[in-house]
């Protein structure tokens, strides 16, 4: 799973195409040729896309780019100009004569151009330093986790390093642009940043970008003792000499740009700051709706969720809000979850390595990441854990639910095992991924060996907290409510008012952060109350998570529809459009302010969150096709 910093939305009309029903047409090779050129040129514009996506890319007849970290360009109008010719590429084939796997290939490319066309129209909100999704963390990330299969990518290695300080005074130039227009961090973000820079930093000769080289080059077979020495050297120089005195330069610039926001602290306290976030949200989301329309979802799924949580405590009296799993090792846990798939269709068979990360270079919003494998090794998968955010064993077992099994892990090899279109790995619905890993998480809490009602009141927690959180996002960064709005509503839901400032603090440090988790789960659940009402005894779980799965992560517009489908193709189905879940959970005005069952849980300060290592590549700019 993971915190992915794809700046991208979509227009109003971008999943019209896709309430069609499929026709079922041949194959247009036409149109996979097509993506195909683009997923070519996407790899040859961007080593280190190119090398986290796919190994033998000479097969492909790709040719290797020049091994930097990137570029920044800010020809933002460049960049719409670009999108918007893929775009009119793409929309100049018949819908109707594609196959349904192609239909759905067109309907999330046009998604992702759409989104990125919308966002790029606002620069001044590209914050590249955002303490969350900024570069800082993830340009380690990428290089911590690069992968060596050959002695030349030491030497390519080496040479994105040493382009990291230009890549970094670049992002320095633009936000210097930014800051002289009144938009730069809040105080409170530019802090977190600032914090994360001096965390780097003060690890000088034992700096993780010096001692995970190392170890790399220590267990290559086909380098010599005095090849080792050589790029261990090189490396260690560059780090001290270039890549630190490069962090350090920021922090100094960022710390002079203090007090530049000229706005308040909300999005949409900023300059066309509602127009953004509205686009911004739809991208986190992953679906066409309002700002309006995604807190009306939101609002639903709480006041569902709360009604569970008060049917629970009624049904669990003398249940133990303390109770924790026993300890195990994090592969213990994810061969138990890899065993307990019998809800979900099956997957390819892989391994997987789980692994703490060095504090010096954890994002302390980050509890763990799962890196994507490449499109031609999808057996080898690796989890990251941020031990210092886990704080007991209910979370460990959560977290790698989300972020291993049935979560992150199996999804992604899952869709990838059905052989699609690659360029389709080159898109971002972050609101499918991290709303089925939720989903993942909420389906994983009854395998667990808490007792029934434990498992089921930390099950509600989690899902409430999240969907809180998203609202929160929504209603202060979309719609300008204040911390006090925030509080009211609090009472309102019937759950505790101290939470107002909390939830106010984390979304407008971290706008947009949480929203693919609590809108994506709100989703997946709506989606499968939908299910459960038209299907009754007769639901099939395990057959509706292959109909959420297949395609892949995909808008979910396009999911409700293949869902629907799905249910008016079944002849013992009630017409799903006829059809309103009823939950009768939903506590009554009366004991909406009892004390017992006010929500006084895990507040907002621990999530379960992933960061994906391509993140770079999708920053806006002219050269981001996909």
């Amino acid at each position: 799973m993971q915190f992915r910093k794809i700046i991208t939305a979509f227009t109003g009309v971008a999943m019209a195409l896709s309430m069609q029903v499929p026709v079922m047409a041949e194959e247009n090779e036409d149109f996979d040729a097509f993506l195909m050129d683009e997923f070519v040129e996407a790899m040859e514009s961007d080593y280190v896309t190119l090398h986290y996506t796919i190994r033998d890319y000479e097969s492909l007849e790709i040719e290797k780019p020049e091994a930097t970290i990137g570029v920044i360009d800010d020809d933002y109008d460049q960049a719409v100009k670009d999108l918007q010719e893929t775009l009119d590429k793409l929309e100049s084939f018949d819908y109707n004569s594609l196959s349904a796997t192609q239909q759905h290939d067109y309907d999330a490319v046009k998604f992702h151009l759409e989104n990125m066309i919308a966002l790029n129209k606002y620069p001044m909100f590209d914050f590249y330093f955002d303490p969350g999704e900024g570069i800082i963390d993830a340009l380690t990330t990428n290089l911590t986790e690069f992968v060596f299969y050959e002695k030349s990518d030491f030497d390519d290695y080496l040479d994105i390093v040493e382009s990291v300080p230009g890549y970094v005074e670049d992002a320095l130039e633009l936000t210097k642009k930014q800051a002289k227009e009144g938009y730069f961090l809040n105080e409170v973000a530019l802090d977190s940043s600032l914090d994360a820079i001096d965390k780097f930093v003060e690890k000088t000769t034992d700096n993780p970008l010096i001692i995970i080289f190392d170890e790399n080059v220590d267990a290559f077979e086909g380098l010599s003792y005095a090849e080792k020495q050589d790029y261990k050297q090189r490396n260690k120089d560059l780090i001290l000499n270039q890549y630190i005195p490069s962090y350090e330069h920021a922090r100094e610039v960022l710390e002079s740009l203090r007090g530049s926001r000229a706005y308040g602290d909300a999005v949409c306290d900023l300059p066309d700051g509602k127009e953004y976030y509205a686009a911004f949200a739809r991208y986190k989301s992953s679906t066409d709706a309002s700002v309006e329309e995604l807190v009306q979802i939101c609002e639903d799924s709480i006041d569902i969720t709360v009604g569970e949580l008060y049917t629970a405590y009624r049904k669990y009296k003398n249940v133990d809000d303390e109770e924790y799993m026993d300890e195990m090792e994090p592969e213990e846990i994810l061969s138990f979850l890899q065993n307990h798939l019998d809800d979900y269709p099956e997957g390819p068979e892989v391994t997987f390595k789980a692994s703490y990360l060095d504090p010096s270079i954890a994002n302390d919003s980050i509890v763990a990441y799962y890196m994507e494998p490449p499109l031609d090794d999808l057996k080898n998968n690796v989890i990251k854990i941020n031990g210092d955010n886990v704080n007991d064993t209910n979370e460990m077992y959560t977290t790698l639910a989300h972020e291993g099994f049935p979560g992150h892990l199996y999804q992604i090899t899952w869709y990838l095992n059905t052989n699609p279109n690659m360029v389709r790995t080159q898109l971002n619905m972050i609101g499918y991924t991290e709303g089925w890993a939720m989903y993942a998480e909420d389906q994983s809490w009854k395998l667990s060996s808490l007792s029934e009602g434990a498992a089921e009141i930390n099950r509600i927690y989690t899902n409430l907290n999240y969907i809180l959180d998203a609202y929160a996002d929504l209603v202060v960064n979309g719609l300008g409510w204040s911390a006090n709005d925030l509080e009211k509503k609090m009472v309102e839901l019937g759950l505790n008012s101290g939470l107002g400032e909390t939830f106010y603090e984390f979304v407008t440090e971290n706008p947009g952060q949480i929203l693919p988790y609590g809108v994506g789960l709100a989703q997946f659940l709506r989606l499968r109350a939908l299910a459960e009402a038209s299907l009754g005894d007769r639901f099939d779980v395990k057959e509706f998570n292959e109909v959420l799965l297949t395609y892949g992560d995909r808008p979910f517009d396009v999911v409700e529809a293949d869902v629907n489908s799905w249910l008016k193709g079944n002849p013992e189905a009630k017409d799903p459009d006829t059809i309103q879940p009823e939950h009768n959970t939903t506590p009554s005005e009366n004991n909406a302010s009892s004390g017992k069952y006010t929500y006084m849980g895990i507040a907002a300060g621990v999530f379960c969150l992933i960061i994906v290592v391509l993140l770079l590549r999708s920053r806006k700019g002219k050269a981001d096709r996909f």
